[in-house]
């Protein structure tokens, strides 16, 4: 895990983030894991562990979760 990842994996972790820096989080972690993808590399288990964390946090936007959801199942190894 790279720095960057690892701030934008706490960014939308952490419990006093606004809803603007979780999206921002979001965003940044799903080009993240675009990018891998195009370059067919294996995506990052902790970012994929991250955004499952995500969609299951009970106080998490409805939206982000659903979002982050998507994201977590789309980039999961088959």
């Amino acid at each position: 895990m790279n720095a960057e990842e690892n701030e934008h994996t706490k960014k939308l972790l952490a419990a006093d983030a606004s809803l603007a820096q979780q999206k921002q989080a979001l965003g940044w972690l799903a080009d993240y894991c675009e990018e891998s993808y195009i370059l067919n590399l294996p995506p990052s288990l902790a970012t994929l562990a991250a955004l499952e964390r995500y969609s299951k946090k009970g106080t998490a936007d409805a939206a982000l979760k659903r979002r982050a959801a998507k994201l977590a199942k789309q980039y999961k190894l088959r």
